[in-house]
């Protein structure tokens, strides 16, 4: 084939500035590009945890924009999926006329009714949508193994790889300007949403051990702002809501240590985690206060790059955060072994050549 590989890229779950789906999106296109491939986004405009469009209007939202991609399906190689229940006309589609379509998975069918209680009595639908999905794409690419196991029992076959997060090593990196929060901090960087863990955080600022002249920073938005809001009071809580993708390098080389605390709300963590903000963070050089779940506490061990605490423990939190602002010797060690575990083994480019490999050999052979 002499021309370049042509690759559509389908996300329902619609993209938004300062948000790690926006920065997920973005940085794979990048990296896929880099590898050769032509690529056009079909993104909704409607959806997303923190969106307030009605029901209907995010289903008229995600009709349009897999009718506008089926119209072309003729002009692409390959289809891409960040995973979503109400892809199935276009996984359906994509499979009738022998279009390789590849489906990355960064959670279960039950999360749904974690971010929105409302929607769990609809579980076992979601779950079928799901599976119809899975069971016909060419590959599945997981974000942990947790989830790469669980995939391979759910969609009943073993074309499924582990693809993690990883980090921009250009911009994220421990080199560069720092600002523009003074002073000492520990950081957040993230959506305010319930397995996030922004309760405990700020449960954590109110423990005895929190040391009294540290504050801490949360960067970002969503639908548990409002507990943010609420503790503002406090004037060691610095709240700089979303802010855009290349500030974020600069908040965190200034930072202490970064806040990875997920919880396993109803189970949802239980396959692991691999947050956008872990990768980040270990790339700026600045060590993570992590909860002891699946992979993510693994590589943090792994790469000797922070502290492990129990998930939905504040008095765990504020002891790291002690220890750490106590020996900073032992946070810069950390800190660098982190950026240095990203650099050789978690750079979206090596997370980008990984993924053109995969959609490769799903390509039908000349």
């Amino acid at each position: 084939m002499n021309r370049p590989l042509r690759l559509a890229y389908l996300s329902l779950e619609t993209p938004r500035p300062g948000q790690a789906s926006q920065t997920h999106i973005d940085e794979i296109i990048a990296s896929l590009r880099d590898c050769g491939w032509q690529i056009e986004l079909f993104a909704t405009t409607r959806g997303g945890a923190s969106a307030r469009s009605s029901f209907l209007q995010r289903l008229l939202d995600y009709g349009r924009v897999q009718f506008s991609l089926l119209c072309r399906l003729h002009e692409f190689d390959a289809i891409f999926v960040r995973s979503h229940f109400m892809a199935l006309p276009l996984a359906l589609a994509a499979h009738w006329r022998k279009l390789p379509i590849v489906q990355e998975i960064n959670g279960k069918p039950a999360d749904i009714g974690v971010t929105y209680p409302a929607l769990k009595p609809f579980s076992a639908l979601f779950s079928w949508l799901y599976r119809a999905q899975y069971r016909r794409a060419a590959h599945l690419l997981a974000v942990t193994p947790g989830l790469a196991d669980w995939a391979k029992v759910f969609a009943g076959h073993g074309r499924v790889s582990l693809v993690s997060n990883g980090a921009n090593t250009a911009l994220f990196k421990p080199e560069g300007p720092t600002g523009p929060v003074e002073g000492r901090y520990v950081v957040f960087v993230g959506g305010l949403v319930a397995w996030h863990g922004i309760g405990t955080m700020l449960a954590a600022l109110k423990e005895p051990d929190w040391p009294a002249d540290l504050r801490l920073v949360i960067v970002g938005d969503g639908i548990e702002r409002d507990k943010v809001e609420n503790a503002l009071s406090d004037p060691r809580l610095v709240w700089l809501g979303r802010q855009p993708y290349d500030a974020v390098p600069a908040i965190l080389r200034g930072a202490l240590a970064a806040l990875c605390v997920i919880e396993n709300q109803d189970g949802r963590s239980s396959s692991g985690v691999a947050p956008l903000k872990l990768f980040e963070a270990m790339a700026c050089g600045i060590p993570v206060i992590a909860s002891d779940l699946p992979f993510q506490a693994d590589l943090v061990r792994e790469a000797a790059a922070g502290t492990i605490v129990p998930p939905g423990n504040p008095r765990a939190i504020a002891a790291a955060v002690r220890t750490l602002s106590a020996a900073t010797d032992k946070a810069s060690e950390l800190g660098s072994n982190g950026a240095g575990f990203v650099d050789r083994e978690a750079s979206w480019q090596q997370r980008g050549a990984q993924i053109d490999r995969i959609l490769l050999a799903t390509l039908p052979a000349d």
